[in-house]
């Protein structure tokens, strides 16, 4: 088990690296290739094109295997190819053995030396098609496990036990908070599985600035937010374990005494009935629906704290962006939040499902302008020294140097 810290950046450049694999054997060039294998092909893109770039810098070829949901042709305007594989979400899908065969072509074909798995479902195939073709090096990053706290004993039991299977295929498993960390050591790290953590797959702070009481409204009028309310940001996909039924309700409480506006962000199979129920309660003016946008950081800029709902996360990027930006948070007292709000520091930490507590927090800061600025500094702090790009990007590579480093297979 082992606990990585240190400092760097990343880049962007084309992908036209090739080595001898075999030195100087005399065998014909090919390349070294890492396959990154994730459910959807958007998670690869939000989550790990700075660690494809660092592979690439190491000297790698890099590919990619996911489902599409219209994120490839940017992945390979990057310069990486991408292979479409159908995996289905749901882990008791018949689509998903269509999806192995597949990976398991796939891997046959292109004798990589490393996969590199995320997400559960690609997660457990990735690394089941890796172990049977042979890949000398097989890492997965758990990106929160399916199994927590407020889970259904069922569903806690399915993902836990595939978890433990897939673990016996694993050499390295990254794992991205404490809470897991620790399950992970305890009950996956055995036999040939490493278990590390990393504090998440990096931030790019340059991206979010702290806004000040001027530019704050000043990036208001483009977006047609109020310039004298007390602005609220939600990020996060429309789905059950989001919560945005307890946002709702939580803005409801504290709008009968604050001018208000909660902007929401995201779409997914709830947002209908969302908006259903915000239009019911006449809170058409007080709650915003953006959708999908590409503009967060504008957003954040104009907001005065960022509220996160949900009841499971990994190490939730929303609020690591928001607290770059300067937002102090209040969320719920779950894994990965916990891991990144400092209760009464950076924001404030609820007993889930206390939507009373969550809009009390947001009165509090709502009425104490100054220490809301001053928690938000300390957010922004405690991003950049721990949970940035500048500070992850080293001890991923440190991970893949070390995992490369077992049987010499580095370029």
């Amino acid at each position: 088990m082992t606990d990585l810290s240190g400092a760097n950046a990343h880049g962007v450049v084309k992908n036209s690296i090739m080595r001898d694999a075999t030195r100087n054997s005399g065998r014909a060039i090919v390349p070294v290739s890492v396959l990154f294998v994730a459910t959807v092909d958007s998670h690869i893109w939000y989550f790990h094109m700075p660690h494809m770039q660092l592979l690439r810098e190491m000297g790698y070829v890099v590919e990619v295997a996911a489902g599409p949901v219209g994120f490839a042709d940017r992945i390979r305007a990057e310069g990486y190819e991408v292979h479409t594989i159908p995996f289905s979400r749901n882990p008791l899908s018949l689509r998903n053995i269509v999806a192995y065969r597949a990976l398991r072509k796939l891997m046959q074909s292109r004798h990589y030396v490393m996969v590199h798995a995320n997400t559960p479902v690609a997660g457990f195939l990735g690394r089941l098609a890796a172990r049977r073709m042979g890949v000398p090096h097989v890492i997965y990053t758990a990106h929160g496990f399916h199994f927590h706290s407020h889970g259904k004993w069922w569903s806690n039991r399915l993902y836990y036990t595939l978890e433990q299977m897939a673990a016996r295929w694993t050499d390295t498993l990254i794992t991205i908070n404490k809470e897991d960390f620790g399950v992970a050591s305890r009950d996956f790290g055995r036999g040939r599985t490493k278990v590390v953590y990393v504090p998440g797959v990096g931030t790019d702070c340059s991206q979010f600035a702290p806004a000040t009481v001027c530019q704050r409204a000043h990036e208001r009028a483009p977006l047609y937010l109020r310039e004298d309310a007390f602005i609220i940001a939600w990020v996060a996909e429309f789905i059950k374990r989001k919560r945005p039924d307890d946002a709702v309700a939580a803005v409801h409480d504290l709008s009968h005494g604050t001018l208000v506006q909660l902007i929401m962000l995201g779409d997914g199979l709830l947002l209908d009935s969302i908006q259903k129920t915000v239009l019911e309660r006449g809170m058409q003016d007080t709650i915003i629906f953006r959708g999908r946008v590409s503009n967060v950081a504008n957003y954040l800029a104009a907001s005065d704290v960022f509220l996160s709902t949900a009841s499971q996360e990994g190490l939730p990027k929303g609020v690591m962006e928001a607290m770059a930006a300067g937002l102090p948070v209040v969320a719920y007292d779950i894994r990965g939040c916990n891991d990144l709000v400092v209760d009464g520091e950076t924001g404030f930490l609820v007993p889930f499902g206390d939507v009373r507590g969550l809009a009390d927090k947001l009165v509090w800061l709502a009425q104490h302008p100054d220490e809301r600025c001053h928690m938000g500094e300390t957010g922004r702090r405690r991003v950049q020294e721990t949970f940035s790009l500048d500070a992850v990007l080293p001890q991923m590579k440190a991970v893949y140097q070390n995992e490369l480093g077992r049987k010499g297979m580095q370029p």
